[in-house]
């Protein structure tokens, strides 16, 4: 399994995920010209992207989903709620032009929408020709944002980004993956210490926030595997946190519960910065 991402942080997210003739992309918070460069120099173009998951309706997660959508007929998972946010957006905008091409796409089945399981919170797993994939709930300040778990060629690799805490529950379900891509968004009192107004403070560090350097850190330890060879460090904020501090804080809570960061590729993924991985 291939991972191209080609941005992370809050200016914008994309990533590619690759196995054998499948190729999805995790959100195009990008323009779509800057997806179709990445995308270039991969030797790929949008015609070959077999769907495009979505994790929720923030900005920097959908910038160029309509851009897309008015020239290709791409498969869009997502989650009701995000699908309803969106709506929600191109109406408040009045954009009726996008509300319009958005609602003939739906009509046609171009968007796929994710269910729960019936009386579980985790939503139905699916197929996308070599990947199974199964959505997470995640818990940000957004309608109805997912996770995703993609298993392919024997190998499982866990996004979760935009969250603030990820629920114990999921810790089977995503422990001993060969990759993780975990948010690690900032670092407290780097927040706190910041010109931010207060009320976004409060939002991020709260439960529907996004993960610190240390919540992040503690999910891994209590997760990680064997298998495991590769962290992503994503979602990493320009203001608000330094890449020396997660490696503190890393190094800090590996030694605490002793896991070995041993045969382990740790990477702090950054936005307009294309990385590939291997798994």
């Amino acid at each position: 399994m291939k991972i191209e991402v080609f941005s992370s942080g809050s200016d914008g997210n994309s990533a590619l995920i690759r196995a054998n003739m499948t190729n999805i992309l995790v959100d195009v918070g990008l323009s779509k010209k800057m997806i179709e460069e990445y995308l270039s120099s991969s030797g790929l173009s949008l015609n070959d992207i077999d769907a495009i998951l979505i994790t929720h309706e923030h900005v920097d997660h959908i910038k160029g989903l309509m851009a897309i959508l008015n020239k290709f007929d791409i498969k869009i998972y997502l989650t009701e709620g995000t699908l309803n946010a969106i709506v929600s957006q191109f109406k408040a905008k009045n954009d009726q032009k996008s509300y319009e091409k958005l609602m003939e796409k739906y009509n046609r089945g171009i968007f796929r929408i994710l269910r729960r399981e019936k009386d579980n919170f985790l939503y139905e797993g699916f197929n996308i020709k070599d990947f199974y994939v199964q959505p997470l709930p995640t818990f940000h300040d957004a309608r109805e944002s997912v996770g995703f778990v993609f298993t392919a060629e024997l190998k499982r690799f866990v996004y979760i980004t935009d969250t603030g805490y990820v629920h114990n529950a999921l810790f089977d379900i995503i422990k001993n993956a060969d990759g993780y891509l975990l948010e690690s968004n900032h670092d407290p009192d780097i927040l706190l210490s910041s010109n931010r107004p207060y009320q976004l403070k409060m939002r991020i560090l709260s439960d529907y926030g996004h993960l610190s350097n240390l919540d992040s850190m503690l999910t891994l330890v209590s997760v990680i595997g064997n298998n495991t060879k590769l962290v992503l460090h994503a979602h990493v904020s320009t203001e608000c946190n330094l890449s020396q501090i997660i490696e503190l804080e890393r190094e800090k809570v590996f030694k605490e519960y002793q896991i070995s960061q041993d045969n382990i590729k740790f990477v702090i993924l950054k936005a307009y910065k294309k990385d590939t991985f291997e798994i």
